[in-house]
């Protein structure tokens, strides 16, 4: 990207301008900016065997996380399948990109926007610098030559859809979470805001311009549908996983019984309800063991908390990497989570044949049956976790009987070739959708 492009980039899309206008009432000659919605080929497609895929994220990719997991299974189950797959992520812009043009771009929208309203807003001029110079660098990768592009956040959704007023190619869209919606939640943004407005008016363009939208479980259908999208844009593939071979036989570090919880330390997990749980059951304190692995920004606290109950029996082990290993020396899981989607440790302990305790939460009653392949609490609900948790510590027939429902359950549904399976099936859904336009034209 020379100075020149650099010089000549706008600070703030203009659907984003304009939307920044009306909350602060001031005059706008911008024009709405009102994308065409689905895929409208410009021509007659002719059926490929084999696809150019492209999946893009906002996200930096192929850092560690829930989300560069799903990137990689999509991607290595099409390549085996012998399609061309890509992934572009900001991590692929060059260090002056990155190092230099965004800066410089946050510096031109920081002055923009205090001339224009008196004031700025630090989120806001984050994002649309990132914004502006990732959509440069996308515009430059020569997206025509692909078949078929997958968002995998609404920022590439959004971005893609602003490329695809010109490109006309099936831009899918995979939501991992709701943005706005969960920062209000949780109090990282507040309810009214010119953030909420900007970041709301990005999940809706990026909603409209996508052709279909793929999601990980049900659950996102509710928010999705308030932001403008159809039943006909709306397909759920689940989250599935290739965990290594259950081993047969395993060297177990102790002979005690293991309960194992494996998460991000952060407010929306629930460790500390789980920590109170676990201080109503001391009487088993000879014969359980608790492994918390994870790492985050409650650890020192909820390591004050484990000490202030005097719960010896609870080991924190921070960030591993031997996940399924740790699995299979563990008899319960216990995710005792507040706000969550489809978390991929439920599903990776459903393969590791554990018994699940967990929450209501998001998609996890739709791959948790209550009582049958695992238990579902009440978000928070001490009681419910220590009822439940007791219950699979003295019953173990019952603690084996739901740890196969749910290990028979994930072995079937929860694979990544059954999530690659469904997914190109959505895919194919873009033939079907330009044979149709063509038969009409005939008609």
């Amino acid at each position: 990207m020379n100075d020149f492009f650099l010089t000549n980039l706008p600070p703030f899309f203009p659907d984003l301008l304009q939307t920044m206008d009306k909350f602060y009432a001031v005059s706008s000659t911008n024009p709405a900016f009102i994308p065409s919605p689905g895929f409208q080929p410009t021509k007659a497609l002719t059926r490929k065997s084999k696809l150019r895929i492209l999946y893009v994220t906002f996200l930096r990719y192929p850092n560690t996380g829930g989300l560069a997991h799903y990137i990689n299974h999509v991607k290595d189950g099409f390549s085996e399948l012998e399609h061309h797959v890509d992934v572009l992520s900001p991590l692929n812009m060059s260090k002056e990109e990155i190092e230099v043009h965004i800066p410089a771009q946050a510096s031109k929208a920081k002055e923009f926007m205090n001339k224009r309203y008196g004031l700025i807003s630090e989120k806001v001029i984050k994002n649309t610098s990132f914004l502006t110079v990732f959509s440069a660098f996308l515009e430059r990768q020569n997206l025509k030559d692909y078949d078929i592009i997958h968002a995998q956040d609404l920022f590439a959704a959004y971005l893609l859809t602003h490329l695809n007023q010109k490109l006309h190619k099936p831009i899918f869209f995979t939501p991992h979470g709701h943005f706005t919606k969960s920062r209000i939640d949780f109090h990282k943004m507040e309810k009214g805001s010119l953030e909420e407005a900007y970041f709301t008016e990005i999940e809706r363009v990026g909603i409209r311009g996508a052709f279909r939208i793929i999601t990980i479980s049900d659950s996102f259908y509710t928010r999705l549908k308030e932001l403008g999208a159809s039943d006909q844009q709306l397909r759920t593939v689940h989250t599935g996983v290739k965990p290594p071979l259950l081993r047969t036989s395993y060297n177990k570090a102790t002979n005690k019984l293991i309960i194992t919880c494996i998460a991000r330390l952060g407010p929306r997990k629930g460790h500390e309800f789980f920590l109170q749980a676990l201080s109503h059951l001391k009487q088993f304190e000879g014969f359980i063991e608790v492994w918390i692995v994870g790492d985050g920004v409650m650890r020192k606290h909820l390591e004050k908390v484990r000490s202030d109950l005097d719960l010896s029996f609870v080991t924190f082990f921070g960030k591993r990497h031997d996940i399924f290993d740790i699995l299979q020396q563990s008899h319960i899981y216990v995710l005792p989570t507040l706000n969550d989607n489809l978390p991929l440790s439920i599903i990776e302990a459903m393969h590791a044949k554990q018994a699940i305790i967990t929450c209501e939460c998001g998609g996890i009653p739709e791959i948790i049956t209550n009582r049958h392949s695992g238990i579902i609490c009440k978000p928070g609900n001490v009681t419910e976790l220590k009822q439940a948790i007791e219950e699979l510590i003295c019953n173990d027939e019952y603690r084996e009987t739901i740890a196969n429902q749910a290990f028979k359950f994930a072995t079937t549904h929860l694979t990544v070739d059954a999530m690659i399976t469904k997914i190109q099936a959505v895919y194919e859904e873009w033939w079907k959708a330009n044979t149709e336009k063509e038969n009409e034209c005939d008609e």
